[in-house]
């Protein structure tokens, strides 16, 4: 025989008993290993359109997570992109053809018009470890308050001090003042008018008589109205009193 044809298949059969030792020492127990699989995530949706929202209210829907792989899936974490939405799964281990729900939470706070947030969901699916979903929402407001944050600056003990917030009706109907609350103490509010017709305008002042040292001008005013933004919150910052 030919000592090169002689050569090369003794190679051959070194490489071939080489893999079968390599694929022994990997799966000891074949058929264990062909039990084994691969978890893949599946989502129902990538959006999930909360509709419309009035400014300071909040709502909630579902995304729902399948587990149309062959191994179990495990959600290892969930995360949104901003503190105003809240994602939470009821079940973090999903078996095949599993499913669990996400629940996401969107608190519309001081937002306007058309909002969207991510939500991120991470597991062990080789192919997709990261998927990132979508949240929307339309933000409407009735009352359109301005501005939705006072800051009190440059202050001097002794002075008197004031700032302004105009609250105007964008909606068709009549808006009633029902209530206005402050975690402030030394703050005075004077409120022009209560009732506030489609297209009007109402002032509301914040007024300190005199500041002293120890004033603190932290915290927030409350607004309660008739319109369907119910609790319009206005957040106060006091700088320091020289």
């Amino acid at each position: 025989m030919d000592s090169r044809l002689t050569g090369r298949t003794s190679g051959i059969l070194k490489a071939s008993i080489a893999l079968i030792a390599a694929l022994i020492w990997l799966c000891p127990a074949p058929d264990a290993c062909r039990a084994q699989g691969t978890p893949s995530i599946e989502v129902d949706k990538k959006e999930l359109d909360l509709g419309v929202i009035y400014r300071g209210g909040s709502a909630e829907g579902d995304f729902v997570i399948r587990n149309v792989g062959s191994d179990t899936l495990a959600i290892k974490n969930v995360r949104s992109s901003c503190g105003c939405t809240a994602a939470i799964v009821d079940k973090n281990n999903l078996g095949p053809n599993e499913q669990t729900k996400l629940k996401a939470r969107f608190s519309s706070g001081n937002y306007k018009g058309t909002v969207s947030k991510k939500i991120f969901v991470y597991s062990n699916d080789p192919q997709n470890a990261i998927i990132a979903l979508e949240v929307k929402a339309e933000v409407k407001v009735d009352l359109d308050v301005s501005p939705m944050m006072i800051y009190f600056s440059g202050l001097k003990a002794g002075d008197r001090v004031s700032r302004l917030i105009s609250l105007k009706n964008v909606s068709d109907s009549t808006i009633t003042i029902q209530e206005i609350s402050s975690t402030v103490p030394d703050i005075k509010i004077d409120l022009s008018k209560m009732k506030i017709a489609p297209g009007e305008e109402s002032s509301l002042r914040l007024v300190v008589d005199k500041l002293e040292k120890d004033t603190k001008l932290t915290g927030s005013l409350t607004i309660r109205t008739t319109s369907r933004q119910e609790k319009i919150t206005v957040q106060i910052y006091g700088g320091k009193i020289r």
